[in-house]
């Protein structure tokens, strides 16, 4: 099979290349230790989301969506993975990209992403263990990593803030360009209450994850990389093209 009939076949698949796609563009613009910042965040998302993802029976309440091969995880949900942890952050960092501050050396990377990345999994684990509920036990297990974060982190509160609206805002556009283009695609998520239901054409379960994860991964980025916002420095949203950013992929192994 080719890649357009793929594409034109697979809802899930086309959504996520689509996503990957329009990445380079949003971020040519960013300086360069953003646009790696940016890039490490999908990359640490990749094996954390397939945990999740891995098993259906997690999910099977909620959405059911095609995969290429039948397979119970494929190449769509790496490339989910992928997106949604370069995304979640993109907003805040559009925001205070004239203030943010990017450790050059973070103390202990791995340590700090386990630090976190363990726990969120376990309460995920231990709140499906009690709901069967797959989403739910998804968001209640990032709002409640939330507030030990952001307590060690209360400094970045806005940058929380501003990912939970910005990725939700980013997330929800992207879903509807999508059920513009493939209505039926709406169909792989399951209408049971509460979290099946549509709102603005989109399932509720969509929105509160996309706002729990914004609020989330911005929290977990600051913690992970040693993110500092300056007291001085431009405002915030100052748009200035950087002249290294003309090629933004080629660029982010740069140093």
């Amino acid at each position: 099979m080719s890649g357009a009939p793929a594409l034109g076949t697979d809802p899930y698949l086309f959504w996520n290349v689509l996503w990957l796609r329009g990445l380079p563009l949003v971020v040519r613009s960013f300086p360069l230790s953003h646009r790696r910042l940016i890039l490490r965040l999908g990359l640490v998302m990749v094996p954390n989301g397939l945990f999740s993802l891995a098993y259906p029976a997690y999910w099977k309440d909620y959405w059911n969506p095609m995969r290429v091969g039948g397979w119970v995880l494929g190449l769509e949900g790496v490339l989910f993975a992928f997106n949604a942890g370069a995304t979640a952050c993109l907003a805040a960092v559009l925001l205070y990209r004239g203030k943010l501050i990017v450790a050059e050396q973070p103390v202990s990377r791995i340590g700090r992403i386990l630090a976190i990345g363990i726990p969120a999994q376990c309460a995920f684990l231990v709140l499906f263990s009690m709901s069967r509920l797959g989403i739910a036990s998804m968001i209640l297990a990032q709002l409640m990593t939330v507030i030990p974060v952001l307590l060690l982190r209360s400094d970045l509160w806005r940058f929380s803030a501003t990912g939970g609206i910005g990725f939700s805002l980013i997330y929800c556009g992207i879903l509807k360009s999508v059920f513009w283009i493939w209505p039926d695609f709406v169909s792989c998520w399951k209408s049971t209450p509460a979290w099946g239901l549509l709102l603005f054409g989109i399932p509720l379960g969509e929105i509160a994850w996309a706002v729990s994860f914004g609020l989330f991964w911005p929290l977990f980025a600051g913690f992970v990389f040693d993110l500092r916002l300056s007291a001085e420095g431009s405002r915030p949203c100052a748009f200035i093209l950087p002249a290294e950013s003309r090629r933004p992929w080629r660029r982010f192994a740069r140093g």
